[in-house]
């Protein structure tokens, strides 16, 4: 992490320089511990995921968004690109945020893990344990008002079993100290269509929550 952090401003020195630069206020070369965070995930190899993937993927938002949204793992897509929910149930996702009326400068998106199971499996309790550290500090600097939990895996870290969505979705709980509202992954809305209205409606819950 320390070489990181050295690369970092070795790097911005350079540019810093190169466009005129003599003296910089010192207080430009800090590295947030978020940046810090990112890195140390994705170089992570705490459990065996981290050999057949592609990219870690950290989240995608603002680091102080007032909603925090937590899906279960990511797919192929995101595994390429680095980035949480960009395929189909990402596509499917922003439409029911914006039907909902939020917009994505007030939301943080992550994973329950940050790598890619073999063959988009869920993700295994052991894998879920070792990479729960890096969420809750996602948490603990972002400090949304609100979490939203997508779909069972992202609702047994509340409730510890990976099923029931369909009987706790809409429902208010406590993670962390943090209000959640579980609600159907994209992935299930894709497949149930009729089931986006549900979905919309809780992210309209999850809005209220925060006034």
């Amino acid at each position: 992490m320390e070489n990181y952090r050295k690369n970092k401003i070795v790097e911005i020195l350079h540019m810093l320089k190169y466009i005129g630069f003599d003296k910089v206020d010192s207080s430009l070369l800090k590295i947030s511990p978020f940046e810090d965070l990112r890195e140390e995930v994705r170089v992570c190899k705490k459990c065996e995921l981290y050999k057949n993937r592609t990219n870690a993927v950290f989240g995608k938002g603002p680091v102080d968004a007032n909603i925090m949204i937590i899906g279960e793992a990511p797919g192929r897509d995101e595994d390429l690109q680095g980035i949480p929910f960009v395929g189909v149930a990402g596509k499917r996702l922003d439409d029911m945020l914006c039907a909902a009326g939020i917009e994505m400068s007030d939301v943080f998106i992550t994973n329950v893990v940050k790598c890619r199971p073999p063959g988009n499996r869920n993700p295994q309790g052991y894998e879920i344990m070792k990479c729960n550290p890096y969420l809750i500090k996602q948490m603990e600097v972002i400090r949304p008002k609100v979490i939203v939990l997508l779909g069972n895996i992202a609702l047994s870290l509340v409730s510890g079993e990976a099923s029931g969505i369909t009987k706790m979705r809409g429902k208010t709980l406590e993670y962390m100290s943090y209000c959640a509202i579980p609600t159907f992954h994209p992935a299930y809305v894709a497949r149930n269509p009729n089931s986006e209205k549900t979905v919309v409606e809780d992210f309209k819950k999850a809005i209220r929550s925060i006034s």
